[in-house]
């Protein structure tokens, strides 16, 4: 089989849409904190958290990256609306990632330093949400090692607040764990809670 053969049947299935899709904003949101680094030529390393880099001189950067995985998880939860009847899908569903991105937007639009408690409400939401959504909405043959991602996840964040790393660290080891996430929905078109 040809590989444009392989793409137009792998384009046909529309549940393989969910696998590019996750699989996407896991590349996506894996290499922001890199990409922010090499975009950010006035600064000597890495900047304290993912939300000072809104600081950078070239911060249209920032907001492209973050707008893009926002946008990644709504049109990833709105296709899976748009979806759950036509494929069987569970109507728990991913409605959560409508959430997530939207609260990803709120990060973007209430920069740290001039919107702190707002800003810090939305990463909140974003990070901690995505913990949350881990544990819960993950395969039964995948539900252990959610549970322990979405551990990683909460103490990843804690550690930089009792002073062991930046919260740049948290952030992209919570990232990492976002990825994980996406990669391990992406392996099968089961739904949720099944084995």
């Amino acid at each position: 089989m040809t590989i444009f053969a392989r793409i137009k049947r792998m384009l046909a299935d529309p549940l393989a849409t969910f696998r590019i899709f996750e699989r996407t904003i896991a590349a996506v949101c894996m290499t922001i904190p890199a990409l922010l680094r090499l975009a950010d030529t006035g600064q000597a390393g890495f900047r304290e958290s993912i939300s000072d880099y809104v600081y950078m001189s070239d911060s249209y950067i920032y907001g492209m990256l973050l707008c893009m995985a926002a946008m990644l998880m709504i049109f990833n939860g709105a296709v899976y609306f748009r979806n759950e009847v036509v494929f069987g899908l569970p109507r728990a569903g991913k409605w959560y990632n409508v959430v997530l991105g939207m609260s990803l937007l709120g990060v973007i639009l209430f920069p740290n330093r001039q919107y702190v408690i707002i800003h810090y409400f939305f990463g909140g939401v974003f990070f901690l949400g995505n913990a949350v959504v881990t544990a819960l909405f993950s395969y039964t043959k995948d539900r252990v090692v959610s549970i322990v991602l979405a551990v990683v996840t909460v103490a990843a964040i804690g550690l930089h607040y009792i002073g062991v790393w930046s919260l740049l660290v948290g952030e992209w080891v919570s990232l990492a764990v976002i990825a994980a996430h996406f990669i391990m929905q992406s392996r099968t078109a089961i739904p949720y809670a099944s084995s």
